[in-house]
């Protein structure tokens, strides 16, 4: 869900050190798809609502996991 992705989409590397699931789960679950020609991925229409509506969920479900700006 970061903007730096939005443009070229990102590969596996990009990744493994934010994310302890695989890749494949993501795309078994219509999360991202191949961008073709490419060795890259992209988070897809599906991908974006479900996303969202998780981090939602969670700012609103476990307030004191996000400090209030002061």
């Amino acid at each position: 869900m970061r903007t730096e992705h939005i443009l070229h989409g990102f590969a596996n590397r990009d990744l493994r050190d934010k994310l302890a699931a695989s890749v494949l789960r993501l795309h078994v679950h219509g999360l991202v798809a191949k961008i073709p020609r490419s060795r890259r991925l992209r988070v897809t229409a599906f991908g974006h609502r479900v996303m969202g509506t998780v981090l939602k969920l969670r700012q609103r479900d476990f307030p004191c996991l996000y400090p209030v700006a002061a």
